[in-house]
């Protein structure tokens, strides 16, 4: 096994080294990808290209760039005093990370879930779990104790590393709630509520200071910077031994993502998943990318690609403005870093085309911004280009499952139609095709379901070999089910969500999810939570509910009130209504049909505004 391993890390080596230079070799007009010569008859694209893909790890791969870029200045964390890393600097915490958590027991395949918003230990921490073998599980940082400890409970979380808090959020008090035995218990940490769990890890707050309820347990939890320190004085051996011995299928890392109930499925991605995904426009556009803002968190998939793994394309950069969206921050880290790329949702972007102190930062270093994971509109593309500017504004679509990415726009270059108004084509090595009901490809123009092929497709649903099966066919295809249709020349254009998935800038919410909750209040009996479109998030959470027998609901505020103790801020409906019956939205077979309600609710809106 390890002959075997030692060959292919010594083949990618050989194969790595062409990559890396790749930079003087290349500039974004040299390197063309083939994209059809004539019009498409159906709704079938493949985006070949012939640079071979890596199948080293993530980890493996920062070895690499430690050695050929040892000073190239890889990160910014503004939020944490402007902290910076080159790739030298970032290996050697990497190292002395995996190293400690080595000594703490965690064995290949063992969870560990990361709780944290955008910081350098959550960076780290994905690199760490490279080396050793391990699988990072994103958990938002705004979850309350029962989204923690599901997400934990999920999966089998072995360890959690997680902040005294987030912004406002106490989560020592949270964590106290899950794990009460922090405090009561001596020796193996056993549990009840989170049995799987063994270690818990603490990074520096705000400011590196802890809390009150930190003091109380600190003999309970390992402090991220002891590891740091211990690991560094430490033989790394054992590291090295370990790290050798895996390869791009390795699983690396869990986010969750919507199911058909509404609770969400652990995906799960390998190195090479997230690796390959990392890199692509390194080989297009190689300037674009090369300092890049993210304020996304990277929890998402979005912000892990985008932001965290950016630096993965040789001497790349990635700067985060903040630990939690900070408009504000977005504009001066463009500014004070001279970022060529921003990365985000319509929020993102919309928050600053219309912030009053925009004109006071100069962005005009922006060469490509770069949104997604909400519906966009072409307007906000275009005034981006022309307020900000930004030179080149390009849509990007995919999911969790397909490790965030399969097509986008800015394959279209000119042709702002296209750019503007689709999706985009699909990314190098990337199939795509839009199916009818019998999984029969469409004619061009024709809608269907969007489905994909590629390198980056789940390695599955953690634990959930069925529904694996129900989205990822037996030949590979992933079913997204979003339906769409292709132009003749490859480009998708999406129409909707078959699954009641809402998007609030950006971050999923669950209906079900929330109705459960709802469900638990005193008073209602039923109810129903949907969304309407909104400008600035892109859709906000829309709660109805019918009240028990022989009670009343005077206030809608109680009931927002109420969810806000049980779930994070975002999935709080912005718009609550009482009603008496939901028989007028009703099927025959006794179904919801939640566009009833979105329909009704904007109506009711817009009289009331009017």
């Amino acid at each position: 096994m390890l002959a075997r391993s030692s060959q292919t890390w010594i083949f990618n080596r050989s194969l790595y080294s062409s990559i890396l230079s790749l930079s003087s070799r290349f500039s974004s007009s040299d390197l063309k990808t083939t994209f059809p010569s004539s019009k498409l008859l159906q709704s079938y694209y493949h985006h070949a290209l012939d640079i071979p893909l890596l199948y080293h790890t993530v980890g493996q791969h920062l070895d690499q760039l430690a050695n050929k870029y040892p000073n190239h200045e890889c990160y910014a964390f503004k939020g944490e005093g402007n902290k910076r890393y080159t790739y030298k600097s970032f290996l050697d915490e990497v190292d002395s990370l995996a190293t400690s958590l080595i000594e703490l027991g965690f064995e290949k395949g063992d969870r560990i879930g990361v709780w944290l918003p955008n910081t350098s230990e959550s960076c780290a921490m994905t690199y760490a779990a490279s080396k050793v073998g391990i699988i990072k599980v994103n958990i938002n940082p705004a979850y309350m104790e029962r989204e923690l400890t599901y997400c934990i409970n999920k999966v089998g979380c072995k360890g959690l590393v997680m902040r005294p808090n987030v912004k406002t959020i106490d989560c020592m008090k949270i964590i106290n709630k899950v794990v009460p035995e922090l405090v009561e218990s001596k020796g193996e940490l056993n549990a009840k509520l989170v049995p799987t769990l063994k270690h818990v890890i603490l990074t520096a707050g705000d400011y590196g200071k802890g809390n009150e309820s930190t003091s109380r347990i600190l003999g309970r939890i390992h402090l991220y910077s002891d590891l740091i320190r211990k690991g560094a004085g430490s033989r790394q051996e054992k590291r090295r031994e370990r790290q050798s011995q895996f390869d791009g299928d390795t699983p690396l890392a869990i986010f969750y993502t919507s199911g058909t109930t509404g609770q969400p499925k652990a995906a799960t991605l390998t190195n090479s998943n997230l690796l390959n995904v990392s890199i692509p426009l390194y080989y297009t556009h190689p300037t674009f990318m090369s300092r890049t803002c993210c304020p996304v968190p990277a929890f998402h998939i979005f912000g892990e690609v985008g932001g965290t793994l950016n630096i993965n394309a040789p001497c790349y950069f990635t700067a985060f403005p903040a630990i939690l969206p900070d408009t504000i921050e977005s504009m001066r880290t463009v500014q004070e870093e001279k970022c060529t790329a921003l990365i985000g949702p319509p929020i993102i972007f919309r928050d600053i085309l219309h912030h009053p102190k925009r004109k006071e930062y100069d962005m005009s270093s922006l060469l490509f911004g770069m949104i997604g994971a909400a519906p966009v509109n072409p307007l906000l593309m275009e005034q981006m280009e022309r307020e900000i500017p930004i030179k080149t504004m390009s849509q990007v679509y995919g999911q969790t499952e397909n490790t965030g990415a399969l097509v986008m726009s800015i394959f279209a270059e000119d042709d702002k139609q296209r750019r503007y108004n689709s999706v985009g084509k699909a990314m190098p090595r990337i199939e795509m095709k839009i199916v009818d009901a019998n999984d029969r490809i469409v004619p061009i123009g024709d809608e269907g379901e969007i489905c994909a092929r590629s390198f980056n497709i789940m390695k599955g649903y953690y634990g959930e070999e069925e529904k694996t099966r129900d989205t990822v066919t037996s030949s590979g295809w992933l079913k997204t089910g979003d339906i769409g249709s292709m132009d003749e020349y490859g480009y998708i254009y999406y129409r909707s969500r078959r699954k009641e998935l809402i998007i609030v800038g950006g971050i999923n919410v669950y209906p079900v999810e929330i109705e459960n909750y709802l469900l638990e209040h005193p008073k209602i009996v039923e109810a129903q939570v949907f969304s309407i479109p909104n400008q600035r998030y892109g859709e906000v959470v829309c709660a109805w509910v019918k009240a028990k027998a022989g009670t009343k609901i005077d206030d809608v505020e109680e009931v927002r009130n109420f969810l806000s103790t049980k779930v994070a801020f975002f999935k709080v409906p912005k718009h609550v209504k009482v009603i008496e019956s939901f028989i007028p939205f009703t099927t025959a077979t006794g179904k919801i049909q939640k566009f009833k309600l979105t329909e009704a609710m904007m109506k009711e809106l817009s009289t009331t505004s009017s």
